[in-house]
């Protein structure tokens, strides 16, 4: 045999392995294989559309297996709901007389259910013995024997799939909003302040992670001396940009204020530059801006 080019989860799409019951399922005929040479007949005869080497390695696959005979599988109460794989007949019939067995039928005609429950007393007018259910079988011929399942229950585990499934893709699209959030993108032009359009702020930072813009916000530590020094110098630059704003207004160059207050560089602000503020105000926009140009 040739090396397998198949691996356990490419082998699933042909077969299922029921560890439950110790069964496989053929995918496409949707019923339960016999152990053994069985399994071997089953492809040669019914999948020849499978290729021969596919088919080796899925019989050698299942001989890895632990299967059991026909006559030691267990059948699942109804409770347990639909087994994956299986044929799912949704309209057969089953016995209600208190004493049956619990036979079932998927004769639609109900002609197989009223033959059998004659052996119970009914009769032609009587009230039927026999209600809808849904039901599977392992396997097909004279090993088929028919097990009750409900729907009910297969129908919100697929429901619980499917609320899983889009709290997965929601949460997906949380974490990529906000990648998008932390990281610097450039705004429409309407909505950009003075300050952005003077500074190129977004130009200059744009992709980057703001978390780590925030972090050179901080001040720095006492053990970096010369970055220390240079972060506190910013407030005497500034102070002594803002005596050199008055020193303006004083010699009476109030034009140059106009420009100062403008973001074009080509055009002067129809309204200048204010000087008249609080002292406290001038240290509190110190503080900020040294936070942001450290």
């Amino acid at each position: 045999m040739h090396p397998s080019t198949l691996t356990p989860q490419s082998i699933t799409e042909y077969i299922l392995f029921c560890p439950e019951h110790s069964i496989v399922i053929c995918r496409q005929c949707k019923y339960a294989i016999a152990p053994g040479e069985r399994i071997k007949r089953h492809f040669q005869s019914l999948h020849q559309a499978i290729s021969l080497q596919t088919r080796k390695e899925i019989i050698v696959y299942c001989s890895t297996l632990r299967l059991l005979p026909l006559e030691e599988v267990i059948t699942p109460e109804p409770s347990n709901g639909p087994i994956e794989g299986l044929e799912l007949f949704s309209k057969g019939w089953k016995c209600i007389y208190k004493n049956c067995s619990g036979y079932l039928s998927s004769t639609e005609s109900l002609e197989s259910m009223k033959i059998h429950c004659r052996i119970h007393g009914w009769k032609i007018h009587d009230e039927p013995m026999w209600e809808k259910c849904a039901m599977q079988t392992f396997f097909q011929g004279v090993h088929r024997k028919y097990f009750e399942v409900e729907i009910e229950k297969q129908r919100r585990f697929d429901l619980n799939i499917l609320l899983d499934s889009m709290l997965r893709e929601v949460d997906e699209q949380d974490e990529e909003y906000n990648h998008t959030l932390n990281h610097v993108t450039r705004s429409h032009i309407v909505t950009k302040s003075p300050w952005l359009l003077r500074t190129d702020w977004e130009k200059k930072f744009e992709g980057k992670d703001m978390k780590t813009l925030i972090k050179l916000t901080e001040i720095p530590d006492k053990n970096e001396g010369e970055i220390l020094r240079l972060w506190e110098s910013g407030s005497r630059f500034i102070h002594r940009c803002w005596k050199g704003a008055e020193d303006i207004s004083n010699r009476g160059w109030n034009l140059i204020l106009f420009w100062l207050n403008s973001s074009n560089r080509e055009k002067a602000n129809v309204i200048p530059f204010r000087l008249t503020t609080q002292e406290k105000t001038v240290v509190k926009y110190v503080i900020i801006w040294k936070r942001f140009n450290g």
